[in-house]
């Protein structure tokens, strides 16, 4: 197996971890799923809605983001997705999509069989468990989104999504010393966050002020975890992690 093959199996077994306990015959599963990835450029649909996978994804490189689309091809997004996460795993059980998946950059996205899934899933009721509680887990994200977004004044609700990109890539062990891998302009951080470019910068500027902000080489750093949850209102609990 290749270092580029290598990395899906590690992503998911780090990802479903932070979500359950996962035996290492379930890992040696896991890594045996007949994964093929894809390397797609940024803003790429991938799935659309009213489309029919037959396959499940995994993010490996890069972000992916849910969103819709008006007849007037603006576009709301809906949900942020970093490298472990399954961003259609509810596609086994949903068969017509009602929202799409893009990329934001270049971005890395494995994919499995539906078929090849359920097989792995027949003999063990903890990847069941895990792969049910990474969907719970999406949908409390929206919860999350909706009252930051709807509470949160620009510099808190800037300050809630970083908290919350901090811990998720924390989990899959993704923060290194230059903090976590971001991608996103602050035109597409507006479009989650419900704010205009000016507002986003605003904000970033008064966490940058109050040393809890660096930016370099395309990674946020967060300097004090503890402080930017404070200002953000962040309660890590909705994130569920470690929860087995």
């Amino acid at each position: 197996m290749s270092l580029l093959d290598s990395q899906i199996p590690e992503l998911l077994s780090r990802k479903l971890q932070s979500l359950a306990a996962i035996s290492a015959a379930e890992e040696d599963t896991l890594a045996a799923l007949p994964w093929r990835y894809e390397d797609f450029g940024p803003r790429h649909q991938f799935v659309g809605v009213g489309d029919t996978p037959t396959a499940s994804c995994i993010v490996v490189s890069g972000f992916v983001v849910r969103g819709r689309y008006t007849e007037a091809g603006e576009r709301q997004i809906l949900a942020v997705h970093i490298p472990g996460d399954l961003p259609d795993l509810q596609s086994l059980n949903l068969r017509r999509m009602d929202h799409s998946l893009e990329t934001i950059g270049r971005c890395r996205v494995g994919f499995v069989s539906h078929n090849a899934l359920r097989r792995a899933c027949e003999h063990t009721s903890s990847l069941v468990t895990a792969f049910w509680r990474e969907t719970l887990v999406d949908a409390s994200l929206y919860r999350a989104a909706i009252f930051r977004n709807g509470q949160l004044e620009p510099v808190a609700r800037l300050a809630h999504f970083l908290c919350e990109l901090y811990f998720r890539h924390k989990a899959v062990g993704l923060v290194g010393p230059k903090g976590f891998p971001f991608q996103m302009s602050q035109e597409v951080t507006g479009e989650v966050l419900g704010l205009t470019v000016v507002s986003v910068n605003r904000a970033a500027k008064a966490l940058r002020a109050q040393g809890l902000l660096e930016t370099t080489d395309r990674h946020i750093h967060v300097p004090d975890v503890t402080a930017l949850c404070r200002i953000g209102q962040f309660d890590r609990t909705f994130l569920h992690q470690g929860e087995r």
